[in-house]
């Protein structure tokens, strides 16, 4: 069995799953940048350093990047979201390139990819890729190939990269063959979307306040 835990923000909730006999635990980013107010940035700071600690410590344990870290790290540019913390965005830039190796775009499993928002055909044909994993190696040449570049202000757009892109543009242009696990957009349930005709499926679980995690 393998796991799956949507954006957690600076919340702990993560740490319920952790005697679960699973083969892989997969985070799909935004440690950061709290929607709740009593999850101040020493909670969020505290919260992140455990997670990374546990996957320094167990390699089941995978991490991926979002949007509410990446406009922390540095050769971004001026990528600023909502929620970002500038009295604290230096000790956020410093926790997170201390991490940096365990953070990567995309994971995949089988036929199954995990990454913050989803990868969409035009996104990899924009940098020339021929596969999801090149992004990550795509990213540490080049950190701004995920900065917001679509047209809608919503990030709902297929150009946009694996931090950004919303479900309706990546259901209308999903890559064959796989099954995508994304956080980013707030569900009230975990849910998931055919495409493919069917084959695949997009699935969206980022519950927001609700503390769920997905099994497959």
């Amino acid at each position: 069995m393998r796991l799956a835990i949507g954006d957690v923000h600076g919340r702990p909730f993560w740490k319920n799953y952790l005697d679960e006999d699973y083969t892989a635990f997969y985070f799909t980013g935004d440690y950061f940048d709290s929607h709740d107010p009593s999850a101040g940035f020493q909670k969020q700071y505290k919260n992140f350093i455990e997670i990374c600690a546990a996957a320094r410590k167990d390699k089941r344990i995978q991490l991926c990047l979002g949007n509410h870290d990446y406009h922390y790290l540095k050769d971004v540019g001026d990528e600023r979201y909502s929620g970002f913390q500038s009295w604290y965005s230096g000790k956020i830039n410093e926790a997170l390139e201390q991490n940096i190796d365990l953070l990567e775009i995309v994971r995949a499993d089988g036929d199954y990819l995990v990454s913050h928002a989803g990868i969409t055909n035009c996104f990899l044909k924009s940098l020339g890729l021929g596969g999801p994993l090149e992004i990550n190696d795509a990213f540490l040449k080049d950190r701004k190939i995920l900065v917001f570049n679509g047209m809608d202000i919503y990030g709902d757009d297929v150009t946009q990269s694996p931090i950004w892109i919303r479900p309706r543009s990546l259901c209308e242009d999903p890559l064959a063959g796989y099954n995508q696990i994304v956080g980013h957009t707030p569900v009230n349930e975990i849910t998931e979307i055919a495409i493919n005709d069917g084959k695949n499926r997009i699935i969206l679980i980022d519950t927001y306040d609700t503390e769920s995690i997905y099994r497959f």
